[in-house]
């Protein structure tokens, strides 16, 4: 994974956290549990990046609900 990915990994991690109201910690297990990161966040970095960061919560939290990761 290269740096531009990486940060862009954290930003997914720490906003997700602050939107759902736990912390980092359990975001990141909860993404990669799920392979959210490798099959989602890392592969689609390129459309995503571009995004608010509003879209990209509502993004992740509905792809975390598609693979039951959340009700």
């Amino acid at each position: 994974m290269n740096e531009r990915k990486l940060e862009f990994t954290i930003f997914c991690v720490e906003s997700l956290a602050e939107s759902l109201g736990i912390n980092a910690k359990k975001v990141y297990k909860l993404i990669k549990d799920t392979n959210v990161l490798d099959d989602y966040i890392i592969p689609c970095y390129e459309p995503l990046h571009s995004q608010s960061k509003h879209y990209i919560v509502q993004d992740l939290i509905e792809v975390l609900k598609e693979r039951g990761a959340l009700s």
